[in-house]
């Protein structure tokens, strides 16, 4: 698997992964609230401080029956969420490099073309 990454949603910066030496804390956003998830060296596979993004925009963007029919298959959630990543999603991934950044208040984050090292 390759290295992944997106834009900030505030800046349209990189989220830089560790191996590039240029990397800082980022944040991952959520709704309603609830708190950021800090991510300090970020390895470049979709896991932000232990939190599976591609899982995570499964479970806050899939109808209800179908989180409950896949409750307990963490591939096909990721699958699922790899899907969603680039549509319409009530939920979209939003990254900031500021802790008090407010989900509600920024755009989607982008893929990032350089994949966070290039």
């Amino acid at each position: 698997m390759g290295f992944t990454s997106w834009l900030t949603a505030d800046g349209q910066e990189s989220i830089r992964n560790r191996y590039t030496g240029e990397h800082r804390t980022v944040y991952m956003l959520q709704p309603a609230g609830k708190p950021s998830v800090k991510e300090v060296a970020y390895e470049g596979y979709g896991e932000f401080g232990k939190v599976d993004v591609f899982e995570w925009l499964a479970k806050h963007n899939l109808p209800e029956a179908l989180l409950r029919e896949l409750h307990n298959d963490t591939e096909a959630l990721r699958d699922c969420g790899c899907m969603l990543e680039n549509s319409e999603c009530r939920y979209p991934l939003k990254f900031s490099f500021d802790k008090n950044a407010i989900y509600e208040d920024l755009p989607a984050s982008e893929y990032d073309p350089s994949q966070g090292f290039f």
